[in-house]
């Protein structure tokens, strides 16, 4: 009831005491591996489909790298109940998916939109493409610059973060922060050559700047303040997957080892990712990796009983502390996601809870930390 609801904003919410109790009610649930479990059908999961969960909603969309037409849905439903909210159609060759605040954003590639040019001919442009959770509203349509790959912007709270080149400039860039919900636009130079950029990371304040070089650096820039942070480190090589929260940058390298750089410190540390393994069991990994809010990094992993078949497998997620990670300390835990049968989809995560998708069983399982 609002009277109810109310006194928790009121009462909870402002309360920096009750706020900080439930954090750490909620980090220990992680660390303590306490959920409770539910299950979810969906008919509209089909081969192809991914998950999203944020603030409550969960989206079945297309995954990435699927070329869409007309017929392929992305839906918003409500977590708790599965009830559907609203459905949109998608067209074109999806690169990228990512999730803001409140809102979610396409990457396409090749889109069949044609774009004028001086000499009247025509060619195929890259696109971004915003819809706002969960009404799924399109609040912007992007069309990305020549230039512009999409190794270059990120998404985070609420903002979309890109790097472009600065006029003709040789030895500066332009960072352009853009709001999409209140149509927002910041922008800001850096001394960088856009020519030696490799990709960008955000975490919501700081953005990590990958360039290539006879060795890879990293630099480091706040948003915030416009200021370089730190430049010039060693990156890392031949990685499968990078995340990013500052101080933190974590890579997956040669297929089984967790690497993480302290930027602050500028320690460095390696963990070995596989258990011992089992008689006649292929070990592998989802190169997925996600940082949750609530502090934790989740890596995904399974073993295979025969090999190239997904339909029977071991799956697991490993829960590592950022704040032991910070210091070397590797103590993680293993959820078991099924110790048997079909490899999930996708998976994904927030604050509070994990989501697991099977196409082949057209179903969602969630794990609720908040218990």
């Amino acid at each position: 009831c609002s009277v109810w609801n109310e006194f928790i904003v009121n009462e909870i919410w402002q309360s920096r005491r009750c706020r900080n109790q439930l954090k750490k009610r909620l980090h220990r649930n992680w660390l303590n591996l306490e959920f409770k479990k539910s299950e979810q059908s969906f008919s509209k999961i089909y081969n192809q489909s991914g998950v999203r969960i944020l603030n409550g909603y969960l989206l079945i969309h297309p995954q990435v790298y699927t070329s869409t037409s007309s017929d392929h849905k992305f839906a918003c439903y409500k977590l708790k109940t599965g009830q559907k909210i609203q459905e949109r159609s998608l067209e074109g060759f999806i690169e990228r998916i990512d999730l803001g605040s409140s809102f979610i954003v396409f990457g396409f590639s090749n889109v069949d939109d044609q774009i004028n040019t001086s000499d009247d001919t025509s060619e195929s442009v890259d696109i971004l493409q915003v819809y706002s959770i969960p009404d799924l509203n399109l609040l912007a349509k992007i069309t990305l610059p020549a230039e512009q790959n999409k190794e270059l912007y990120c998404v985070k709270n609420d903002l979309i973060v890109f790097l472009r080149a600065y006029r003709q400039s040789l030895d500066s860039c332009q960072f352009v922060l853009f709001d999409p919900v209140n149509k927002e636009r910041k922008d800001f130079i850096v001394k960088l050559s856009f020519t030696d950029v490799l990709g960008i990371q955000f975490d919501g304040r700081y953005v990590l700047v990958k360039t290539i070089g006879k060795d890879d650096k990293i630099t480091v820039f706040d948003v915030i303040t416009r200021q370089c942070i730190t430049k010039g480190l060693p990156a890392s090589e031949f990685t499968l997957n990078e995340v990013f929260r500052y101080p933190l940058s974590l890579s997956i390298e040669d297929h089984c080892y967790l690497t993480v750089f302290n930027i602050k410190t500028l320690a460095r540390y390696k963990h070995f990712i596989h258990r011992s393994k089992k008689p006649n069991t292929e070990i592998g990994l989802l190169n997925q990796m996600f940082i949750s809010d609530s502090g934790f990094l989740i890596l995904s992993r399974y073993e295979k009983f025969k090999r190239t078949d997904h339909s029977n497998c071991c799956s697991q997620m490993e829960l590592f502390n950022l704040e032991d990670l910070k210091y070397g300390i590797f103590q993680p835990v293993t959820l078991d996601i099924r110790l048997s049968g079909p490899l999930f989809d996708d998976f994904h995560l927030d604050k509070s809870s994990i989501v697991t998708l099977y196409s082949s069983e057209k179903k969602v399982d969630l794990y609720n930390f908040w218990s």
